[in-house]
């Protein structure tokens, strides 16, 4: 513990799944946490917890689908002077057919897994070059490499995001900046799958917290270790427990 003492991080979805996993584990490892999520209650609640243990979180309710609540959760993290790890975790589907996603569905989706990422990254990569040093980890999916029938909005979105990545991952190379994409890489329990996954698939599902050491580990990258990489979070996880990274 503590491989990210005094780095300040940003990590959203934190109410749920694996962006609650990633805060706790962040927050243990020292991190100084800002979390968002836009169910507040459930937030509150999660981020309490962890401060009662002393931990340094922060929660910043944040509706990922609007521009300005965006910036003020950049604005909250930055006020400590830099952000060393955005963690864009938060997603969102609705399965339909093509002629049933209307605009509106289409809208959200990709303003909340596409658009808050992007802004998120403008809006931290100021500091990040100023520093030299940084990491931003993209939560992404099987979507983000294949197609699936009613998921259209979900896929573009997810396919944007490894776009977005890789050109980041080159822009921001010479400033000793590491980005990376993230799949689960395993069947894991969140509120989407519980909405997606067969009966079958829910039988063999892992925790988010199975799959968080990942996250750490890609915290600490920098471009001359894993960068502008689409990372298996349950491979990685497994290798470093093998490593010893849960003693």
């Amino acid at each position: 513990m503590g491989r990210l003492k005094n780095k300040v991080a940003i990590v959203t979805g934190a109410a749920r799944g694996i962006g609650r996993a990633v805060m706790k584990r962040y927050a243990a490892e020292g991190a100084i946490v800002f979390a968002a999520d836009v169910v507040k209650d459930e937030l509150m609640f999660e981020v309490n917890l962890l401060t009662q243990q002393g931990f340094l979180v922060t929660a910043v309710p944040t509706n990922l689908a609007i521009e300005d609540e965006v910036q003020t959760l950049a604005e909250q993290a930055l006020s400590q002077g830099k952000v060393d790890v955005l963690c864009n975790v938060a997603g969102l589907i609705e399965e339909k057919l093509l002629e049933d996603t209307t605009n509106e569905i289409w809208n959200r989706i990709l303003n909340v897994n596409l658009r808050a990422p992007f802004l998120l990254c403008r809006a931290v990569a100021p500091a990040m070059k100023a520093a030299r040093s940084g990491s931003i980890i993209n939560v992404s999916s099987r979507a983000g490499s294949e197609g699936f029938a009613t998921e259209t909005a979900y896929c573009a979105s997810k396919f944007g995001l490894e776009g977005l990545s890789r050109a980041l991952s080159k822009e921001l190379e010479p400033f000793n900046i590491a980005v990376n994409t993230l799949t689960p890489g395993a069947p894991t329990h969140t509120a989407m799958s519980e909405v997606t996954y067969s009966e079958e698939m829910r039988k063999i599902w892992k925790e988010p917290k199975e799959i968080a050491s990942a996250f750490v580990h890609l915290a600490l990258q920098t471009p001359q270790g894993i960068h502008d990489h689409y990372v298996n979070a349950w491979d990685l996880s497994e290798q470093l427990r093998k490593e010893g990274w849960e003693q």
